[in-house]
């Protein structure tokens, strides 16, 4: 009785963990921080789905991403620094489906087109 006792308290807060560590804090919500490149298409209690729209020559804020699911809309070529990381350039194609996990960082569009995807971050 004792061992699922301390398994069901490592599997809270375990569970506890993970739901703290995706969440977003209002001062790095990039619906607040970038509203001008952000937008909320959709939002449940188990996703928040964004559409984000970059132009040339756009420098993002800081802000902050939950673990993510990212579709790329089209060609585009960004600069993406991580809090504490050196900045990486990197060509999107359009279709591309990725895995982000929890990210706090800023992009530049550094490419002649905008940069156009969805956003769609779990909670």
């Amino acid at each position: 009785m004792k061992k699922l006792w301390l398994v069901l308290v490592v599997v809270g807060l375990g569970l506890l963990t993970w739901r703290q560590g995706n969440a977003i804090p209002e001062e790095l919500d990039p619906l607040k921080v970038v509203p001008e490149t952000h937008k909320l298409v959709f939002e449940n209690q188990f996703v928040r789905v964004l559409e984000v729209t970059v132009p040339p020559g756009s420098v993002e804020k800081w802000h902050k991403h939950a673990r993510r699911v990212v579709v790329d809309l089209n060609d585009f070529t960004t600069r993406s620094t991580e809090r504490g990381g050196q900045p990486k350039e990197s060509s999107r194609k359009a279709g591309t489906v990725r895995w982000s996990d929890t990210v706090i960082h800023q992009v530049e569009n550094i490419g002649k087109t905008s940069g156009h995807a969805f956003s769609i971050e779990l909670k």
